[in-house]
């Protein structure tokens, strides 16, 4: 039997680290719970913290969002929001779930800037690893759920990263991950803004957090200014139609003229009012180096970028295997287009012309004649 010292539970446990029975009358909810969290930190989480399957709070809030239309183009939220108003036992979604496991896993990391010349643009920090997020956590959230499973026999479980109509984001805070800032993202004292979240229902009774975070943003409202396009219109509130990530990934079609020159270099995603919150500095680094940004992936040569997406085989060439492929060939390529109006220059023009010419979207065309009308006006 290993030391307590070892693990907080150490005492419920006995045989091989892959084959962890409990002894019988020793698997209370909170003996459980200890369990579960141990197992989430073994699978590559940065956190874990449980909760009821109960539907979170802001029911209100989230529909009176819905209803102004802030959620753009983005018509699958009403579908989630519709679904039983967000109950995490539905059976479409785990029949006889009785707890709900949230977890974070960072993705932050202390990245140099790029000193190669030419314009170029800026990605998001969570799609500059190697491989999708989406990947990397479902693996997670599988062996996750295979050692509840061998562990506790008969137990259940589903995972959901970005996926299905679980509500996370207040799930996690009422578990007490972190609390929800100004700018609508989860905050956390250990992991600052980025991480990502993901959800566990299993049918194995476990004691739930009764202590969510406290707010500790003050009147603090970096993220607030920090936005290039003012979709923050108030605390707790942004208006998708505005916000560059949404425009950016999500949008079809052109992009409003007076939205464009706030878009600056950015081709796929903002960072810009997470990382103007005071408690990155604080942050510690996430344990999975799957989850790391690669090297210079964050600031993608402009024109390369555009050559290399000529035809949609050299796109998805490119982005096989990572978030950048959501936008679709159309959607980058006028992203690029509009970062090259931006911070573009004169060597940008011979290029940019022959996507005028020869592209087949009239969307990008659009959008490289509207670029070399920025930069000639430079």
């Amino acid at each position: 039997m290993k030391s307590a010292s070892e693990k907080p539970f150490a005492l419920f446990f006995v045989s091989r680290a892959d084959d962890c029975r409990y002894h019988r009358g020793m698997n209370t909810p909170a003996n459980n719970a200890l369990a579960v969290k141990q197992y989430a930190a073994d699978a590559g989480f940065d956190a874990a913290r449980i909760t009821t399957p109960d539907a979170p709070a802001h029911t209100t809030h989230t529909k009176a969002w819905l209803d102004a239309g802030m959620n753009a183009e983005m018509g699958w939220l009403e579908t989630r929001a519709e679904l039983r108003g967000g109950r995490a036992d539905d059976e479409r979604l785990l029949a006889g779930a009785r707890s709900v496991v949230v977890l974070a896993a960072s993705y932050a990391s202390r990245e140099s800037a790029s000193q190669e010349a030419g314009a170029r643009g800026t990605v998001a920090r969570y799609a500059r690893a190697a491989e999708d997020y989406h990947t990397v956590i479902r693996e997670m959230l599988n062996a996750l759920a295979g050692r509840i499973e061998a562990g506790f026999p008969g137990a259940k479980c589903r995972g959901f990263v970005d996926s299905g109509p679980l509500r996370e984001r207040e799930l996690a805070a009422r578990a007490g991950i972190g609390w929800q800032g100004k700018h609508t993202n989860l905050i956390s004292l250990d992991l600052g803004n980025f991480f990502f979240l993901a959800a566990l229902l299993t049918t194995l009774e476990l004691a739930p957090d009764t202590d969510p975070a406290a707010n500790h943003c003050g009147t603090c409202t970096r993220c607030l200014a920090a936005c290039p396009t003012g979709a923050l219109i108030a605390p707790m509130t942004l208006d998708a139609r505005r916000c560059v990530s949404y425009l950016t990934i999500e949008h079809r079609g052109a992009i409003a003229l007076h939205l464009r020159e706030g878009i600056g270099d950015k081709v796929f995603g903002c960072d810009d009012c997470l990382a103007a919150c005071p408690w990155n500095e604080r942050a510690r680094a996430g344990q999975n180096a799957r989850l790391a940004a690669q090297p210079n992936a964050g600031r993608p040569d402009l024109l390369q970028l555009l050559s290399d997406t000529a035809t949609e085989e050299g796109f998805r060439a490119r982005f096989r295997g990572t978030p950048l492929l959501r936008p679709k060939r159309e959607g980058m390529r006028r992203n690029a287009c509009i970062a090259l109006g931006n911070v573009g220059g004169t060597d940008a023009l011979a290029l940019l012309q022959t996507v005028v010419e020869t592209d087949p979207s009239e969307v990008v065309r659009e959008s490289a004649t509207w670029a070399i009308a920025k930069i000639a006006a430079r």
